[in-house]
């Protein structure tokens, strides 16, 4: 069990130390850089998180020599403040404490903003900045060579104030699992049956509720993602060294071809001009060359889509600028009420209209775009320059392909599709189970698999080098693994005057003792 930690709170209002004054500015600057690091992770419930988390903590201690590495757990905080939102956690029967748990969370989220969990964890990382002055006898904050690792972030807005407290200091790790595995994983460690297993994963994944889990929505933000398909040692090992060796330039690690294509279909996506959503798609070979790319906006006479020009007629520009998917949408609702209006009494067609609109079959609907989506732009471009190439190749997309993508792929002999964003209203899977799949091992039809890798908005930062940084006098430059910082600088300079900001959020919340009082809070460190 984690020891427990009891100690005063003080404001935090102490400045940096830096440089003596006879330093240069650059020198001077250069002195409040710090290496420490904030890792969160995210992933659907059965994925192997916790495991992923003493990964690194085992790792960035041991190999890479950092002085701390903890293990902050979000669900600590649910436990711990649960008696203020009046829920009560059983410490026996496992279904029943997870639901209590996921309740808990979400009243908490209610009652003090859904930011609140990584609020309390923001204060506990702060809290512990300030040990470490104290113990180092300064009145000045001084760079650590520490690690949090954060496990596990739930939904988007506790991510959003991790990126907006700690910016380029912080990684988001995605860690996914097969759901055949994950509910294999859940049944095993909880012993539950398959209708408690299935319960849980629906409310993890996304829940009405705007308080509620969104791992769905949060996931795809994350800045790496590893799909561990098989509960190996070995798997997860490799998986977060090359991690680390990438944030932190111990290695010369260069793309894999699943990162320069994916990174390609999130630099197509930037193309579109569509209202709705910006998709991206790059189609390759059996061996992951790229052959082509596309994006989702309107075609033009003459093949291709229209871009940027005096004859852009896409829908911004086009009808006053307005989704014309949406519209008809809205007209369908509009008819279908005024037929049935012998049965619907004239005071409740409105709501019966505004109820149909609302819908999540109607607002799936697809058919009335203007635009070609990605997947069928990155097709058709593969099929006029690589022919027969296509046939046995693999895309990459930055959204979950939709049923009617889906029966293109299939048609064009596609294999594999790597996806980032999940996609809820597709009906792939249920309209064309018979020649598609999410399984990793069914090779007779088209595998449609969470993507692996570096994500697209990390790929220049992660692994674009300063010309001549990694040599010197023509040799390789190799850093002490012990030695090595982060390849992004970051500085304390006003770290904690943001972390300060949350504290004192957290204190008009009545969620941390003033001046003067003690509280208890676990921890997990080594």
């Amino acid at each position: 069990m984690p020891t427990p930690r009891v100690q005063k709170r003080t404001k935090p209002a102490s400045p940096l130390a830096v440089a003596p004054s006879k330093a240069s500015t650059s020198e001077r600057i250069a002195s409040t850089h710090t290496e420490e690091l904030v890792i969160a992770l995210c992933g659907p419930i059965g994925s192997p998180l916790h495991s992923v988390a003493e990964e690194i903590q085992r790792m960035i201690k041991g190999t890479f020599g950092y002085d701390k590495a903890e293990i902050i757990r979000l669900s600590d905080f649910i436990g711990h403040h649960a008696d203020v939102v009046q829920v009560e956690i059983p410490a026996n029967d496992s279904f029943q404490r997870i639901t209590a748990q996921i309740d808990a969370g979400n009243l908490l989220r209610e009652k003090f903003g859904p930011s609140i969990l990584a609020e309390l964890a923001v204060e506990k990382i702060r809290f512990e900045r300030e040990e470490f002055k104290i113990e180092n006898g300064s009145l000045n904050y001084a760079p650590r060579r520490i690690c949090h690792i954060i496990d596990s972030v739930k939904n988007k807005e506790e991510l959003a104030l991790l990126k907006l407290v700690y910016r380029d200091m912080l990684y988001v790790v995605g860690v996914f699992s097969p759901l055949s595995v994950r509910e294999n994983n859940i049944a095993q460690r909880h012993r539950l049956g398959g209708g408690d297993v299935h319960t849980l994963i629906d409310r993890d994944s996304g829940e009405e509720s705007k308080a509620g889990q969104t791992v769905s929505d949060t996931f795809p933000q994350s800045d790496f993602f590893l799909r561990i398909d098989k509960a190996t040692d070995s798997e997860t090992i490799k998986r977060v060294e090359r991690f680390l060796h990438l944030i932190l330039g111990t290695k010369v690690i260069t793309p894999t071809s699943a990162e320069s294509a994916m990174y390609a279909a999130a630099m197509a996506s930037a193309n579109s001009g569509c209202l709705s959503r910006q998709v991206g798609a790059a189609v390759t070979d059996a061996n992951e060359h790229v052959l082509s790319i596309g994006w989702n906006d309107v075609p033009k006479f003459g093949g291709g889509l229209y871009l940027e020009g005096n004859d852009d007629s896409r829908c911004w520009n086009h009808g006053g600028g307005k989704c014309f998917n949406d519209d008809e949408k809205q007209l369908f609702a509009n008819e279908l009420v005024d037929a049935l209006k012998e049965i619907i009494p004239p005071d409740a067609r409105e709501n019966a209209r505004n109820l149909l609109r609302k819908s999540g079959k109607l607002g799936g609907l697809i058919e009335f775009s203007r635009a070609i989506h990605a997947e069928m732009h990155a097709i058709l471009g593969a099929g006029r320059i690589a022919g027969d190439k296509l046939v046995g190749g693999k895309i990459f997309v930055t959204t979950y392909p939709c049923h009617s993508c889906a029966r293109h792929i299939i048609a064009a002999g596609i294999t594999e599709v790597y996806y980032i964003e999940p996609y809820r209203k597709s009906l792939a899977i249920k309209l064309h189970g018979d020649a598609i799949s999410e399984l990793e091992l069914d090779s007779k039809k088209v595998r449609v698999l969470a993507y692996d890798g570096v994500a697209p908005t990390k790929f220049l930062s992660l692994f674009r080098v300063a010309a001549n940084s990694r040599k010197a006098s023509g040799r390789l430059i190799k850093v002490p693994l012990n030695e090595a910082m982060p390849r992004i600088e970051k500085s304390l300079e006003s770290l904690p005057s943001r972390e300060a900001i949350v504290v004192a959020s957290l204190m008009e919340k009545n969620l941390l003792p003033q001046d003067g009082q003690n509280e208890q809070t676990p921890s997990t460190a080594t």
